[in-house]
């Protein structure tokens, strides 16, 4: 939040707006300049909102889409942002994800929105998992930047049926410690059309 005589209240500020070369990051009480529209109907409690902020003296000339900067923060605080060239070769350094093998009943299917629940003694207290995680392996497997075109198979999972699962653990996932990777359900399903179109 920025504070100024022209924004009684506060000005929201989310981080896409500030504009400085290296992480976007200001300092409570550091002295700004910026850009403010006024909302015609209050947001998160402001009447304003921040569509550019820098330090006072500062270029401010927007140094590119946040989607493409990350930065590396260390444990004593210091940050470095990190460039392609601080990347070797993505494929050799990400694995695809193995989760721990388990069988389980379907117990919830929420058709609508595609996810569910799966009970099993791996699980305690269930395991959530959504329609992707019944894509065939080559997808589930894929890497970034992997594009596929994907038809035939199967969308939902069936209350009551037995799958078999590779699972993670997660802080949490909707309610739940577990999250599954990969289901596939024992009954017959048609098969997968798969069709690669990036990478």
């Amino acid at each position: 939040m920025i504070d100024s005589a022209d924004t009684p209240g506060g000005s929201w500020t989310s981080w896409t707006s500030v504009v400085v070369h290296g992480f976007p990051g200001l300092v409570e009480g550091q002295e700004v300049e910026f850009e403010w529209n006024q909302l015609d109907e209050a947001a998160d409690g402001y009447d304003f909102h921040t569509v550019q902020a820098w330090p006072v003296g500062e270029d401010h000339t927007p140094p590119g889409p946040p989607g493409f900067r990350a930065w590396d923060i260390d444990p004593d605080g210091t940050v470095h942002e990190v460039t392609d060239l601080d990347i070797t070769d993505l494929d050799d350094t990400i694995a695809p994800p193995i989760g721990t093998p388990a069988i389980g009943v379907v117990t919830t299917w929420n058709g609508e929105e595609g996810w569910g629940v799966i009970d099993s003694a791996d699980t305690p207290g269930g395991c959530w998992t959504f329609y992707s995680a019944l894509h065939p392996d080559e997808v589930i497997n894929a890497r970034p930047g992997d594009s596929f075109s994907i038809g035939g198979g199967i969308s939902a999972l069936v209350v009551g049926e037995q799958v078999d699962f590779e699972w993670e653990p997660v802080i949490d996932q909707d309610g739940y410690r577990f999250r599954a990777i990969k289901v596939r359900p024992r009954r017959d399903i048609p098969p997968w059309r798969v069709e690669r179109i990036g990478r």
